[in-house]
């Protein structure tokens, strides 16, 4: 955040997962209800940003000297790649339009990639540790063993990087197995701060 208000920029929508993905698929209903919740919260979000770029370009902000730190920025945590991890019916094509509107919007997808030889360490060790009692019955979920966990991950994993390579969104993968997070961050924010 303190990298892109140096930079200029004045405003910044954020959208965290908790407030798409998570919220819907552990809400009640059936999974199509919640694939289908999903769809169209992405869909309004997406026709939200398309009004607020088209609001700009309309206005005399892009010709003006400061146009870079008006213009439209978001960031949106898990747009939809994601959803068959939750165990969803939905397809490939279902978000294929929302993702060329983002695409045509300037919207980028980073994916965080965790290296084989760390997800033990990064995805179940660090998670038993740091999120607690629950995330450590969801984890038990994946296997029977942490070996078998990690696996299972691994496998989750390298379906999401397939599913994000074949998106509309131009990909950026980022490789966390330094776990320099500040160093990722300060990529992230080049990349928005490229596009405004």
């Amino acid at each position: 955040m303190a990298r892109l208000v140096a930079s200029g920029c004045e405003s910044l929508i954020a959208m965290p997962q908790a407030a798409t993905l998570t919220t819907h698929t552990y809400s009640p209903g059936a999974p199509h209800e919640h694939a289908d919740r999903i769809l169209t919260w992405l869909d309004h979000v997406t026709a939200f940003l398309e009004e607020s770029d088209r609001r700009f370009r309309a206005s005399t902000l892009p010709q003006h000297r400061f146009a870079h730190t008006w213009a439209p920025t978001c960031v949106l945590e898990g747009i939809g790649f994601d959803m068959h991890v939750y165990g969803l019916p939905t397809s490939r094509y279902a978000l294929e339009d929302i993702e060329k509107r983002l695409s045509d919007l300037g919207v980028h997808l980073v994916l965080l990639w965790v290296p084989e030889d760390r997800v033990a360490a990064q995805c179940v060790d660090s998670t038993r540790i740091h999120r607690g009692p629950k995330w450590s019955r969801y984890l038990n979920g994946f296997g029977a063993t942490d070996a078998e966990r990690a696996d299972h991950i691994r496998g989750v994993q390298a379906e999401l990087l397939r599913r994000a390579q074949e998106s509309r969104l131009p990909l950026h993968v980022i490789d966390t197995g330094a776990q320099d997070w500040d160093s990722y961050a300060h990529r992230v924010a080049e990349l928005i701060i490229d596009q405004t």
